[in-house]
């Protein structure tokens, strides 16, 4: 799953920069060309990894990401997150943005039937100067509404292993997959799988 960072997903203001009201948009399968404005660049100190059922910190493998490769069509590619966020919309995601006027601030996909009584947030990035805004929470609270109302009891989450991106997990009350679902985990093994009931 494509998910960034807390410093992307953090609700608060930074020091001296007042917190929007984020609007969140729903968008339809053509807008996932969006993706090429968003900016994942970020800098990463400490990141997690699970060990023996448990969250563990450890020293960041790669300490500055760079943004997307805007050109190539690599893992790491603007062409690949759009052929990712494409795939997930045509079976039933649902995408959602939020704007500074023109500017794409952050965009999230959530498939609210994922499987039955099972909703995933499939992506979920803001770009990095919007970031500690308020964006990142409004995608989330928007995602989640959006799986409740389609029936969904609970919503599967593999986040990056970065300390913001899992540290603004836990805050929504997301907690460690007891049980990895094996697509999502064979696709994506170094993420932090985690899990939030709806109900």
């Amino acid at each position: 799953m494509r998910t960034c960072g807390a410093g992307r997903h953090a609700g608060c203001a930074r020091f001296g920069q007042p917190v929007r009201v984020m609007r969140v948009k729903r968008l339809g399968v053509g807008d996932v060309s969006f993706v090429g404005a968003i900016d994942r660049s970020e800098r990463i100190d400490v990141q997690y990894r699970v060990s023996e059922g448990q969250l563990q910190q450890v020293p960041a493998a790669m300490t500055e990401v760079p943004t997307w490769d805007p050109t190539g069509s690599g893992p790491h590619s603007v062409a690949a997150e759009i052929e990712f966020c494409s795939s997930v919309v045509a079976r039933g995601g649902v995408l959602l943005g939020t704007f500074d006027e023109e500017q794409t601030v952050g965009l999230a996909i959530a498939h609210p039937s994922f499987e039955p009584l099972l909703a995933w947030l499939a992506f979920l990035h803001v770009s990095r100067p919007y970031r500690r805004r308020g964006a990142a929470q409004a995608l989330w609270d928007a995602s989640v509404d959006i799986s409740v109302a389609g029936g969904a009891e609970s919503i599967y989450v593999s986040a990056a292993p970065t300390e913001s991106a899992v540290g603004f997990y836990l805050r929504q009350g997301c907690r460690l997959a007891q049980t990895v679902h094996p697509e999502l985990f064979a696709a994506e093994p170094e993420d932090i799988h985690l899990v939030r009931s709806l109900r």
